[in-house]
């Protein structure tokens, strides 16, 4: 049978409304189990990856740069996903940038434990203690993907990484990588039965990124905000630290950046 496929042309309809909601509230998102995606290649990227499993794909021809963009929507039909046809004003409040495309999906969140991320005995994981910037969050996602990391780890205080701004700065890194939120006494009491492999990142003190032994995994990289660093915890539970060397007079460097230069030290070894 085709898909089903519904017309939405009032700004006021309870499914915009609830559409909203999942854009906006991380609450919602954890409820049902579900993000809202926008962009063409953003869906482009759901519609191919072989984790991704998509609620119903919403657009609007209206919006879209030229015909060609319709393929996209054939690609959807082709696989039996629901679609959802809005007017501009629909898709314009749906929207969470400026200029929307005319094109989004609304994703189921893949079901990872931390017992799965865990269990893999080659993993490099990072684990995020309170980033929360979505910007420097969703780099993060992007790198640890690219260098075929296992997956990610989400601590208190960390930005939902299915939040609008995560899921931009990732490229749709995140429809395949691994991501499982966990309460830090949680994370550090599983790492410590699994036998884990715990590195703080350092801004001194630490040993240099270059000596660093990469290869002895399972190995969780962990990761603090700028502004207060690793949480106490996660402080006394690493085993070892690790330590970009600078020249200049910076105390220290972006949390992304200095994340994406040491997954990719551990990737070349």
């Amino acid at each position: 049978m085709p898909p089903t496929e519904k017309l939405v042309s009032s700004p006021q309809n309870d499914w915009v409304k609830e559409i909203v909601e999942l854009r906006k509230d991380g609450e919602a998102r954890r409820e049902r189990q579900r993000f809202f995606l926008e962009g063409r290649k953003a869906v482009e990227a759901a519609l191919e990856a072989d984790g991704a499993a998509i609620h119903e794909l919403v657009y609007c021809e209206h919006l879209w740069r030229d015909e060609s963009w319709g393929g996209v929507v054939e690609k959807a039909r082709a696989q039996d996903v629901p679609l959802v046809r809005v007017s501009k004003d629909v898709f314009r409040k749906l929207a969470d940038v400026m200029e929307p495309q005319g094109l989004a999906a609304v994703v189921k969140m893949a079901a990872w434990t931390l017992e799965d991320l865990l269990a893999k005995p080659d993993a490099l994981i990072v684990v995020a203690c309170g980033i929360q910037d979505p910007g420097n969050l969703g780099t993060i996602v992007r790198s640890l993907e690219a260098c075929g990391g296992a997956g990610l780890v989400s601590l208190e205080n960390t930005a939902d990484a299915y939040n609008a701004k995560v899921i931009r700065s990732t490229a749709a890194a995140l429809l395949s990588l691994p991501i499982v939120r966990a309460k830090t006494g949680d994370f550090l009491k599983e790492a410590a039965r699994r036998k884990l492999r715990l590195a703080a990142t350092a801004a001194a003190d630490g040993v240099a990124y270059k000596a660093f032994d990469w290869k002895k995994r399972p190995l969780a990289l962990c990761i603090g905000s700028e502004g207060e660093g690793l949480p106490v915890a996660v402080e006394q539970a690493c085993g070892e630290r690790v330590t970009i060397p600078m020249r200049g007079r910076a105390e220290s460097l972006n949390a992304a950046v200095a994340a994406s230069i040491l997954l990719f030290e551990a990737q070349s070894r």
